[in-house]
């Protein structure tokens, strides 16, 4: 998937339940104010099941870095691994276990503005530097400030604030930098959120999974703003949603993983388009986890079943 020069994704037209153009699996619905033009296939894809490096077992977060390199939340492979746009290895690191620099269920994974790599892992979010070196930890079993209970989804923002997905506690936790707590966000109506994205506007966008709607908060005050979707299988509609992404214009990037399809709306919440639909051919997806846009505006989903990186 592509912008156009004025920033609007574009697409062919299909009918809502999706079908097979070419090999892309798309579907769509009424568009409103975004002008939609065309839809552009799978770009490629990369990944395989396995514990070499280079492939993947259950995949679930995943985020770009500055230099567009994408990182991977190994899941199932208690690692990290890094790789360019076309798929190479640049860097994997990481070992099964709870040691400093291990991982048990690495989850979540994002890139700080000054390139470290922060990731969620049981009970805890561990930041390492740009080589995979170890820097610090916070976190532990609990529900008290500061403590997590299966953390899921990590981003930051423009002040380095880094923000949690505390899927068991259903609430989002910011802490500094540092790993001191700062404040939590929604814990009056979230209910397992799994995954969230910042806007440079000072927006939380959460993927409320266990009410299958998204939520978006004001990241200052932690007041809700408004929330869009129920459950179900038509456009703006989900089924536990997971990966949450954010782009430059203020889409917001929906992993729709129960329908095994990608959402994505304006910074409204109105519907713009949708592709996706189940299978392990290029172009369809399994349990979708995660998302990132790339600086092009290309889509990077983690196809967690597939054991794979597809983008769009």
């Amino acid at each position: 998937m592509r912008q156009t020069q004025n920033g609007r994704y574009r697409r062919s037209s299909s009918s809502i339940s999706g079908q097979r153009t070419s090999e892309k699996v798309i579907c769509s619905g009424a568009i409103r104010k975004l002008k939609i033009e065309s839809f552009e296939s799978i770009l490629r894809y990369f990944g395989i099941e396995g514990n070499d490096v280079g492939k993947m077992k259950y995949p679930h977060g995943i985020c770009s870095t500055a230099s567009d390199d994408i990182v991977v939340a190994d899941t199932w492979g208690n690692r990290i691994q890094i790789f360019d746009v076309n798929g190479r290895v640049k860097g994997v690191f990481g070992s099964e276990g709870n040691a400093d620099g291990q991982f048990d269920g690495v989850a979540g994974v994002c890139a700080t503005s000054r390139g470290r790599i922060v990731a969620s892992d049981n009970n805890r979010v561990q930041i390492f530097d740009e080589q995979g070196k170890f820097v610090r930890k916070f976190g532990s079993c609990g529900k008290g400030n500061g403590e997590m209970n299966l953390p899921r989804g990590v981003t930051t923002d423009d002040k380095g604030l880094i923000y949690v997905c505390d899927k068991s506690n259903d609430r989002v936790q910011v802490f500094s930098e540092n790993g001191k707590f700062v404040r939590k966000i929604g814990s009056e109506s979230l209910k397992s959120p799994n995954y969230l994205s910042v806007t440079s506007d000072g927006r939380v966008v959460v993927g409320d999974s266990g009410n299958h709607t998204i939520r978006v908060f004001d990241s200052y005050s932690g007041r809700h703003l408004f929330q869009f979707g129920t459950g179900g299988r038509n456009e703006s509609q989900f089924k536990r949603p997971r990966g949450i992404a954010t782009d430059d214009h203020g889409n917001i990037i929906v992993c729709d993983e129960g329908n095994h399809r990608v959402q994505i709306f304006t910074s409204f919440g109105e519907f713009v388009t949708c592709f996706g639909s189940f299978g392990s051919d290029p172009g369809e997806m399994g349990f979708p986890e995660g998302v990132c846009v790339l600086s092009d505006g290309g889509i990077a989903v983690s196809d967690c079943s597939n054991h794979r990186v597809q983008i769009f």
